[in-house]
């Protein structure tokens, strides 16, 4: 379950959480909280895929829009480890996308405690960055007020605390704690309800507990754009090389266990490479036409989440498994900030 959970899109919340300032700590952990609901929610459904079950209660053509976007959402996260893998090589989009191609072609199949160790990797990586960024950040209340105590107010900029900043952060902390689609795989391993809840709310608590202080913390440097490669320009050598060196193996390793993920949902195992390809490469340039940055690809990739997490909850609110309110305070919650996002636009 961490495994599915950990993923580089936690390098994009620092730079939204500097624009929000205080209140960007209330958000990841309203992102968290909403996360934890559909979790629990999927646990109480059933035991096979939420798919089959959005079909039985909503009907198949509200199944295949889910599907749809479930591979908006794949897509959108691999399209966004690309950018990031190109932003710290530095090198031409060729030479990443041919890099990427090789992995994917070659239908390469990593075992179980491999996928292991690259999510405690990644948490360890996150921990380390969080410790070594603590110690140069500003006091909090240089942070989180308006009014500094070391320069005058007008050369302090003020927290943006509107809906156009709140919003991209509150989508990329929910992509952030998002691995709903290995619940049911969680649950048919430990064969029971119960066990697999106690997995969700574990593995979830231990991904909070290191997302926070990381986003916090490197916020409180003033960091720009994407978090690691900021890091990399803000300590000395040999770390910068070491952060440079460990956020490509992040970023790559993320890519290929997402990219085998969706390969495999497909029967035919090349079509499903070829279209899993052409699909993330024609995005990717998409996203570079338009200079789309690294945090606003996730936070695309997270509103895709919370339509996964509307239509979920109301097959869940339909079916009436459960008590009605832990269903309708998802629905509820999905529902206010759908419409905000289109009042927005």
């Amino acid at each position: 379950m961490i495994s599915a959970i950990v993923g580089a899109g936690v390098f994009a919340l620092p730079v939204l959480a500097k624009e929000v300032g205080l209140l960007s700590v209330f958000i990841i952990f309203g992102g968290f909280v909403y996360m934890l609901g559909l979790g629990y929610l999927i646990v109480e459904m059933t035991p096979g895929t939420v798919e089959e079950e959005v079909e039985t209660n909503l009907g198949p053509l509200v199944k295949r829009i889910l599907t749809t976007v479930e591979f908006a959402i794949i897509f959108l996260a691999l399209v966004s480890y690309a950018i990031g893998l190109k932003i710290h090589l530095g090198v031409p989009h060729l030479i990443v996308l041919s890099i990427l191609i090789i992995p994917l072609i070659m239908e390469l199949h990593f075992p179980a405690v491999f996928t292991g160790f690259i999510s405690f990797f990644i948490l360890l990586f996150v921990s380390l960055l969080s410790l070594m960024t603590i110690p140069q950040m500003e006091l909090p209340v240089e942070i989180f007020l308006s009014e500094s105590v070391t320069a005058p107010p007008a050369a302090v900029p003020l927290p943006i605390t509107g809906f156009e900043a709140i919003l991209p952060l509150f989508l990329v902390a929910v992509f952030a704690f998002f691995g709903h689609n290995m619940i049911p795989r969680v649950r048919n391993i430990l064969r029971s309800k119960e066990s697999t809840k106690k997995a969700v709310y574990m593995s979830l608590a231990i991904v909070f507990l290191l997302y926070l202080p990381f986003a916090v913390a490197v916020s409180g440097v003033g960091v720009e754009g994407l978090a690691t490669y900021f890091l990399a320009r803000f300590f000395s050598e040999p770390m910068s090389s070491i952060i440079d060196l460990f956020s490509v193996v992040v970023f790559y390793t993320s890519f290929i266990l997402i990219g085998l993920h969706m390969v495999g949902m497909f029967k035919d195992k090349q079509r499903g490479t070829a279209l899993t390809l052409l699909g993330t490469f024609a995005l990717y340039f998409v996203t570079f036409f338009i200079n789309a940055p690294f945090h606003l690809v996730i936070a695309s990739a997270g509103f895709g989440v919370t339509i996964y997490a509307f239509l979920t909850s109301l097959a869940a609110l339909k079916a009436k498994k459960m008590e009605y309110l832990p269903h309708a305070m998802i629905v509820l919650t999905s529902v206010v900030w759908l419409i905000l996002l289109f009042q927005a636009l």
